[in-house]
C-alpha cells in the first residue's frame, strides 16, 4: 500500500498539464465554499441522482463484501483462498478500467448507469443458489463494469463543472457517495448476527433492486447526457 501511494505521488509530480484557469484567490469562508459546491451539484438533476444512487451502491457493495467473507469461511475457504477471491475482484476491476473507454464509446451514459445498477442486483442469485462461488461471480461481474460507470459519470461531472468549483463539487459528490459506505458492513454485521447469510443477501438484493428501478425510471437518468457532447 505504501508503494501504491508513492507511485501516485510520483505520477502527480510528473504531470505538466495545467488543470486550473488563472483566477483570484477565493477568500470566502470554507462553509460558503462547500455550500456553493453543494448548490451547483444539486442544481444538476443527472449528477444529483447519480450521487444519491452511487451512495446506495456503496452501502450495498461494502456490506456484501463482509457477507462474502463470512460465507466463504463457512464454506471452508482458507484465509488465502478468500484473499485470492478479493484479488480476483481487483483484477477484474483493472481489466474493466482498460476496457472502460471502449465501453463508454460503444454505449450510452444512461445504459452504462442502468446496467451497473441491475448487475448489483445480481447478488439475488445467491438466494436461489446459496453457494460462495455464485456470490463471487455476481461481485466479480459488477467489479468489471464499475470503472466504466465511474469514468463516464465522474469524467462528465469534472468536464462540465466550472473550473473554480471542481474541488468543491467533487468533494460534495464524493462525500454523498461515500458517506454511507461504512454503514454497509455495519448493517451486514447486525443482520448476520441474527439471521442467515441467505436472508442477509436477500435484504441487500432487495435494496439493490430498488436502486436499479430508481435508475431505470428516473427522468434525469433517462435524459442522461452523452459523452459525445464534450467533444
Amino acid at each position: 500500500d505504501v508503494i501504491s501511494y508513492a507511485f501516485s505521488v510520483v505520477s502527480l509530480l510528473t504531470m505538466r498539464t495545467p488543470f486550473q484557469e488563472q483566477r483570484e484567490v477565493d477568500t470566502s469562508r470554507m462553509r460558503s465554499q462547500i455550500a456553493e459546491g453543494f448548490r451547483w451539484l444539486w442544481g444538476q438533476p443527472f449528477l444529483r441522482t447519480c450521487a444519491l444512487i452511487f451512495a446506495g451502491v456503496n452501502f450495498t457493495f461494502q456490506g456484501i463484501f463482509l457477507v462474502f467473507v463470512v460465507v466463504a469461511k463457512r464454506h471452508g475457504l482458507s484465509s488465502g483462498g478468500i484473499g485470492a477471491c478479493i484479488a480476483l475482484f481487483g483484477a477484474c476491476s483493472l481489466l474493466g478500467s482498460v476496457i472502460a473507454p471502449r465501453l463508454n464509446r460503444a454505449i450510452s451514459m444512461r445504459t452504462i448507469v442502468i446496467v451497473n445498477m441491475w448487475l448489483d442486483a445480481a447478488i439475488v442469485a445467491f438466494v436461489i443458489v446459496p453457494n460462495v462461488y455464485v456470490l463471487l461471480g455476481a461481485v466479480v461481474t459488477v467489479s468489471f463494469f464499475i470503472p466504466a460507470g465511474n469514468a463516464a459519470v465522474i469524467g462528465y461531472r469534472t468536464a462540465v463543472t466550472p473550473d473554480r468549483l471542481i474541488g468543491r463539487v467533487s468533494s460534495v459528490a464524493r462525500n454523498i457517495a461515500l458517506g454511507v459506505q461504512p454503514l454497509g458492513p455495519l448493517a451486514a454485521g447486525f443482520l448476520l448476527s441474527s439471521y442467515s447469510p441467505r436472508l442477509t443477501v436477500l435484504v441487500f438484493a432487495a435494496f439493490s433492486v430498488g436502486l436499479a428501478l430508481w435508475a431505470t425510471l428516473s427522468p434525469s437518468i433517462r435524459k442522461a447526457p452523452s459523452l459525445a457532447e464534450l467533444a
